[in-house]
């Protein structure tokens, strides 16, 4: 049986795909995927101003914050991963629990 699970990192990806290896015989193959997108961002958002008193509704302009955001900050990458495990039928509820437990999500078991 097939099982295949998605992480939000690749970090929780290798500890998934180390708690299930360990989970016995079972297991037939353990592999990881590293998923790369591009995130592209339009700009930097930040309020032109903001009520001081909404009794009053005076708005105060904010100061602009210079020098926290790098030049190279248009773009940058999201790295998720996948974990294939093929294993026999009858470990499969282990592993699909080993994966939850280790903050798997979009389980499919083929």
């Amino acid at each position: 049986m097939r099982i295949t699970a998605q992480f939000d990192s690749v970090d929780s990806a290798e500890f998934a795909a180390l708690a299930v290896r360990g989970l016995g015989e079972g297991i037939f193959d353990v592999s990881l995927t590293e998923r790369r997108k591009k995130v592209h961002r339009d700009g930097d958002f930040a309020p032109m101003g903001f009520f001081t008193n909404l009794n009053t509704g005076t708005f105060q302009p904010l100061t602009p914050v210079s020098g926290l955001v790098s030049a190279d900050s248009e773009s940058s990458e999201s790295v998720s991963a996948a974990v294939d495990i093929i294993c026999r039928p009858s470990d499969a509820k282990r592993v699909v629990s080993a994966l939850m437990n280790k903050g798997g999500h979009d389980i499919k078991a083929r």
